[in-house]
């Protein structure tokens, strides 16, 4: 699914009260415009620098690759490396469950006595 796909996918799924005739996102201009923000937003959170969190689906954290000397496979030269900022992604056990296909165990909100 790309982007695309999923913002045709929001505007037909989300509706206000399950009503088909009132959406959430009236056309598919919206439904993308939103999706482009969301990940606008998680883009410009990573680059300040910060950890950014979705409960139940997962989070993105920056890590570095230290710079070095590595082989070029092609040719067999040593070639200097500069270091490097990553994006990494850890996803959530929810959604690994979800994508293995096991049942997610809903959390017991009881209080101890």
């Amino acid at each position: 699914m790309n982007r695309r796909e999923l913002a045709k996918t929001l505007q037909a799924q989300l509706l206000y009260d399950n009503d088909p005739s009132d959406p959430v996102f009236p056309n598919f201009r919206f439904a993308d415009e939103t999706l482009q923000l969301i990940f606008g937003l998680i883009g410009q959170k990573l680059a300040s620098g910060e950890e950014v969190s979705i409960a139940g689906f997962g989070h993105w954290k920056l890590r570095q690759s230290p710079g070095g000397m590595r082989r070029n496979p092609q040719t067999q030269a040593m070639v200097r490396v500069a270091p490097t900022t990553k994006v990494r992604f850890y996803p959530a056990s929810s959604l690994k469950a979800q994508v293995a296909g096991k049942p997610t165990a809903a959390r017991r909100n009881a209080r101890r006595s």
